[in-house]
């Protein structure tokens, strides 16, 4: 076995974000049989720095994330070799539209993307909770599209219980559902809520996302919801075909997701390829996960 890596960088659109550093990697399995994937770390949320994941796996010790970037890989090498295409036959589900800034939210933006068929839109919550709330209450009277709120653990048990119940009925029902709304402690009042990086027992929505996490201990949620990790966009389609797999062998459960092309980062060599008609992503062409020649036009350095 051979492994190389290609680091990168993901540059937002928002000068004053600080960049986000992933690594694809290239493996030789045997002679002619080579597969690609992605790792990309949050060590925010308490994961291994890319550096020393890159030097674990220079001596095979892995991690959870590395483990799973190599599962992917084999899969994108079995393919390639077969010369098919992995989304070949799959359905992708529909996405949500994510926004990251609220307040600057138009109405007439939130219209053309019904126009476009978004059914859907996410927001991230917690920062100024209050001027983000009159917001979501502007942009939900203004249109019939359900809300996501994500809160990434970003406010206390208290302030979170005070502003559920603030809320009115009909806002409520347009809700969704809510993600990771505490940091810490467990909600001892119902609601929609989801669990992302945070756990709440009470929860019976999970959102899932492909390249940390498998989706084995899920039985017990009546709802699952893919999402990407805001990485790499050839991570972002091993996401999608996870997605599209599952759904297929569990139809009933089927749900709106969150594996869309996002408008986050500043465009880069991959961004032409991955595309979406409205919240429908377009497969991706090419063998394997795709993006074949972007694949073999880039540099590559040895890790093992």
């Amino acid at each position: 076995m051979k492994i190389w890596a290609h680091r990168y960088q993901l540059l937002a659109r928002e000068p004053k974000i600080k960049p986000r550093e992933g690594a694809l990697l290239k493996v030789e399995w045997a002679i002619g049989q080579t597969g690609y994937s992605d790792l990309h770390p949050w060590p925010e949320f308490g994961e291994t720095p890319l550096d020393e994941q890159l030097r674990l796996l220079s001596e095979l010790q892995f991690t959870p994330l590395t483990e799973t970037a190599m599962e992917f890989n084999y899969i994108d090498r079995e393919f390639r070799l077969l010369k098919r295409n992995a989304f070949l036959g799959l359905i992708l589900p529909r996405s949500h539209r994510l926004v990251f800034d609220l307040e600057a939210l138009e109405p007439q933006q939130l219209q053309e993307w019904s126009a476009q068929g978004f059914t859907h839109i996410k927001v991230k919550m917690g920062r100024n909770l209050k001027v983000e709330t009159e917001a979501l209450v502007q942009m939900a009277y203004n249109t019939p599209m359900q809300w996501r709120v994500d809160f990434n653990g970003r406010i206390s048990e208290a302030d979170f219980v005070k502003w559920w119940q603030g809320l009115d009925a009909t806002l409520k029902a347009r809700i969704d559902y809510v993600e990771d709304p505490l940091g810490s402690g467990d909600l001892k009042i119902d609601g929609p809520w989801a669990n992302d990086w945070k756990t709440q027992t009470r929860a019976q929505i999970r959102i899932v996302k492909p390249a940390r996490e498998t989706n084995e201990d899920i039985g017990h949620y009546k709802r699952i919801v893919f999402t990407h990790s805001m990485d790499h966009i050839l991570g972002q389609a091993c996401a999608a075909w996870v997605a599209a797999k599952f759904y297929m062998q569990h139809p009933k459960v089927k749900d709106v997701c969150g594996i869309g092309p996002t408008d986050f980062f500043q465009p880069y060599d991959f961004t032409e390829f991955w595309k979406a008609d409205g919240p429908r992503l377009k497969p991706t062409e090419g063998t394997g996960f795709g993006f074949d020649e972007l694949l073999a036009s880039l540099k590559w350095e040895k890790v093992l």
